[in-house]
């Protein structure tokens, strides 16, 4: 629909209702995967391992589901509202089985799915925006989404403090065969009641374009060839994906070398089918603006350092600020650690919310992109390595406070830096791209931080901490290799948790 009619706010709310459930259960996962992993055997060094569903299904899953829904319409359910719904469930299921989780095998295959599922859920929700607002209200629509992700992850990791008062019994204790607590259980129950109950509300209040209405077909994302392939590529992915996390689950709970071959012949076959694909990506790579390559460095510092703040945080709370190394040498001081560090994840939501606010007038003041991003990303490394400081819990919160300043510049700040080398007609491919940057450097560190992280980190989640604010200040360094463009560009970008129109 070329000229789509103004939505009210409440309509625009409902439309992104959903998206809180969704981030709901994606905070509830970065507090709590690593603590489950341990109360269920895990080796702390093979923890980065066990954490590659995320990178992996986003960078896969996202802009399949997008480029499918782009071509879905049925009369009852609409073009987008399917996928929402499949997501949601599996997410939903996957929430509830977490918990109950009996090996860490089943732990890292539940992870996948759930991963899967709210990935598959958060394209469409993004999608919304464009098909049902006009240009004029699409600020207002990201910015209300952004919310829903800001509030929905640090209303998760909150979850220690408002079960007690809502008179839901925290405390440590119970025939819990696979030794995972309360604490853990009832907030994973409640994300799959969130999920459900949001993504509902948004299909019941929400009605979609028909395609007739739209011009959708002037600019196809897929040339005819590949429309025909689609559905290969699509399966070829999915496979894929799953010989991969496969592989891993495999590795990483002990199991026999045979299946481990297995996989790896699998992703073998999965890699020669993709060869097609590879060889496009690596033309549009080749043909990257300059502050785009330079920029890779940057990106690479960064999310090679600051999934290590997902995957060991707790665990570093719990071993020094609680005296609990393991859930079998201290359970309570372990779910004790557990639970602070959920506390200390909703300050680094809080923090990254109010540096939202102002940091598009200190970009401005400080009169350069990357001298601004640098500056919070040394803020960012103060905070990691203060952990060095004391062994009090007030530290880790006081530093995460610190590392949420610098979230809020890595989630906007380096997308200006590149807005002014990318013509507006390749916007979008390019930070597409640009986006994919952050994948590659988890999948870098998820699978080399294990090989080190007894010899080089001492087995100590604080060390890894530290390697990651080791990162952070090789990122700000980074950005000093960046040329930065001159002239001025209106763009729209998400800072933290807030939507801003910013001049560039």
């Amino acid at each position: 629909m070329k000229n789509k009619p103004d939505l009210s706010f409440w309509q625009i709310w409902n439309m992104s209702f959903g998206f809180l459930g969704i981030q709901y259960g994606f905070g509830l996962q970065q507090a709590n995967m690593s603590p489950i992993y341990r109360y269920l055997g895990a080796e702390e060094s093979n923890i980065p391992g066990l954490w590659l569903a995320g990178p992996l299904t986003g960078l896969l899953l996202q802009p399949i589901i997008g480029a499918l829904s782009d071509r879905s319409w049925s009369n009852t359910w609409g073009r987008r509202r399917p996928y929402i719904f499949i997501g949601a469930i599996v997410g939903s299921i996957a929430m509830i089985l977490m918990p109950n989780s009996k090996s860490v095998f089943m732990a890292a295959c539940l992870m996948w799915l759930l991963d899967a599922g709210l990935n598959s859920s958060m394209e469409p929700f993004r999608a919304f925006v464009g098909d049902l607002l006009n240009s004029k209200q699409r600020p207002t629509g990201f910015a209300v989404q952004s919310f829903m992700v800001g509030f929905g992850q640090t209303l998760s990791n909150l979850m220690p403090l408002i079960l007690p008062i809502i008179g839901l019994s925290m405390a440590v204790g119970g025939d819990f065969s696979n030794g995972i607590p309360d604490s853990v259980r009832i907030p994973f129950y409640i994300g799959a009641a969130a999920i459900l109950l949001t993504v509902f509300f948004t299909m019941a209040t929400t009605k979609e374009y028909p395609p007739e209405n739209e011009d959708y077909k002037i600019k196809p994302t897929f040339s005819e060839a590949q429309k025909k392939n689609i559905s290969f590529w699509h399966l070829a992915l999915t496979i894929g994906a799953a010989l991969i996390g496969g592989m891993f689950a495999w590795r990483l709970a002990g199991m026999t070398n045979a299946l481990i071959w297995m996989a790896g012949i699998g992703i073998g076959l999965y890699l020669v089918l993709m060869l097609p694909v590879f060889k496009e990506i690596l033309a549009s790579l080749s043909e990257m603006p300059l502050v785009m390559r330079q920029l890779w460095w940057v990106k690479f510092f960064t999310w090679y350092g600051l999934p290590l703040m997902w995957q060991y945080l707790s665990l570093s709370v719990a071993k020094y600020a609680f005296n609990a190394p393991s859930p079998d040498a201290n359970p309570a001081g372990f779910e004790a650690g557990k639970n602070w560090g959920s506390l200390c994840f909703a300050m680094f939501s809080i923090s990254c919310f109010v540096i939202s606010i102002f940091l598009p007038a200190i970009a401005k003041r400080m009169g350069s992109r990357r001298a601004t991003h640098a500056f919070f990303l040394v803020i960012g490394a103060l905070g990691f390595f203060s952990v060095l400081l004391s062994n009090d819990k007030w530290i880790y919160f006081t530093g995460m406070t610190l590392i949420g300043f610098a979230w809020g510049s890595i989630m906007s700040m380096p997308y200006l830096m590149l807005a002014n080398a990318v013509s507006s007609a390749k916007m979008g491919v390019y930070m597409g791209i640009f986006n994919g940057f952050i994948c590659v450097p988890q999948f870098i560190g998820m699978l080399t931080v294990p090989l080190y992280y007894k010899p080089i980190l001492g087995d100590d989640p604080r060390n890894a901490l530290v390697l990651a604010g080791i990162c952070m200040v090789l990122a700000a360094a980074s950005c000093y290799l960046v040329k930065e463009g001159s002239g001025v560009r209106e763009l729209e970008v998400e800072f933290g948790v807030l939507g801003f129109r910013f001049e560039v």
